[in-house]
């Protein structure tokens, strides 16, 4: 069985071993040693990388009863018997040992501020999350519970670690059930939190630095809290002290008028909006009554046909819609776009003419496709080239349909 020098000092992380075996193992050579400080991960920790003998250590897993280095190449000084020197990657290990214990101390603050139990965690490259038996957390217990747990961060408090047998963990108030195993590992964030756990720990609370709930969301009926700890809560804070300055340069105001300002400004260009759309529509309006009078007639029905240059899909609804406020009109409204376009067709002749039996079978020449109901069809077309392709298509198809007259 492999020593795990993690466990007797978790600040080691250079070391000498005896290699013991060697194996490939999915395409990647795995080297086994006598001794360890490469932690193999566990309890949603992740495991350990860095050098052996220089070589790149991508994965440290357990095979059985032994922990083996996944090398991302070959080794060659690893052979059986052989010294060789490892090095575990320091930002690596430190970063989730500051994120475990972070969460550690959490889970209790969660614990003693709503009676929330931690039912699991995962422990990302970005933040940290806890799953927790609840169908929700209020702000106000997630805010006590930060409060808890950041207090307990100022205090540096010391992280004990107790070899126990299981019989002896009933003197602990552990703050889960332990495993069901013989010797029982007890790591103790000192008169704080007390939890059977083999992941790798800071030696003092102080070490975590800073803890941040940023979200949280429901997932199979639990609550999943998202969570910055350490280093990614104040890189976090630096970003958004960054932004609210940038913010509030840009909008001449000070920080904490920047949402004021921002609501104003959202109202404002809504309202402008709402007042651009009156003025898209009045415009299209006067457009089709320009373009009805000036219609030729096919037979003795006016027909309306204009090419537009993205002049927009509402544009077009209300040129067509103002086209056709009076009966014994036809419409062709085609809109052009960089590489595609937009249709409308529609006629105000009652229940004589039933575009559905004429506009299907021209939409395939055209490139397009749409439906609709008998006095209004629309779509869109794929090529922009192809847009009075379709107007020239349906123009004609209504000169043979009314010709000797209206329909």
């Amino acid at each position: 069985m492999t020593e795990k020098l993690y466990y007797e000092d978790a600040s080691t992380l250079d070391f000498e071993a005896v290699v013991v075996g060697t194996q490939t193992y999915d395409g990647r050579t795995e080297v086994e040693l006598d001794r360890t400080a490469f932690y193999p991960g566990g309890g949603g920790q992740p495991c350990d990388v860095g050098t052996l003998d220089g070589a790149r250590v991508v994965e440290t897993a357990w095979r059985g009863e032994s922990i083996v280095h996944v090398m991302e190449t070959g080794v060659d000084s690893a052979t059986v018997g052989s010294a060789v020197r490892g090095s575990v990657d320091p930002a690596h290990r430190r970063a989730f040992m500051v994120q475990h214990t972070g969460q550690h101390i959490f889970s209790q603050a969660l614990v003693q501020a709503g009676k929330l139990e931690t039912v699991s965690v995962h422990f990302g490259e970005e933040e940290t999350t806890i799953e927790l038996r609840a169908e929700e957390v209020p702000a106000t217990v997630l805010a006590e519970a930060e409060r808890i747990a950041n207090g307990v961060v100022t205090d540096n408090r010391r992280v004990l670690l107790h070899e126990v047998d299981r019989a002896e963990a009933s003197r602990f108030p552990l703050r889960r059930t332990p495993p069901d195993e013989q010797r029982l590992r007890i790591v103790e964030v000192e008169s704080f939190d007390w939890a059977a756990c083999g992941g790798v720990h800071v030696a003092r609370s102080g070490e975590v630095g800073l803890i941040k709930a940023i979200s949280q969301e429901k997932i199979r009926g639990r609550t999943r809290i998202h969570l910055l700890i350490g280093a990614r809560a104040f890189d976090d804070y630096r970003r958004k002290i960054s932004l609210c300055q940038a913010l509030g340069r840009a909008l001449t105001c000070g920080e904490e008028s920047i949402e004021q300002r921002v609501t104003e400004l959202i109202a404002c260009e809504r309202e402008e909006s709402r007042e651009l759309r009156r003025l898209r529509v009045a415009q299209a309006a006067a457009d089709a009554d320009d373009s009805v009078s000036a219609a030729p007639c096919i037979g003795a029905v006016p027909c309306v046909r204009r090419l537009f240059n993205a002049a927009g899909g509402e544009y077009l609804k209300a040129f067509v819609e103002k086209a056709l406020d009076a009966p014994g009109r036809v419409v062709i409204a085609i809109d052009r776009l960089d590489s595609s376009y937009q249709w409308i067709i529609g006629h105000s002749l009652g229940d004589s003419l039933d575009l559905r039996k004429i506009v299907p079978g021209l939409l395939a020449a055209a490139d397009a496709r749409g439906g609709g109901s008998p006095s209004r069809m629309q779509g869109v077309g794929a090529r922009a080239d192809d847009a009075a392709r379709l107007a020239d298509a349906v123009e004609a198809e209504l000169g043979r349909l009314f010709r000797g007259g209206t329909p």
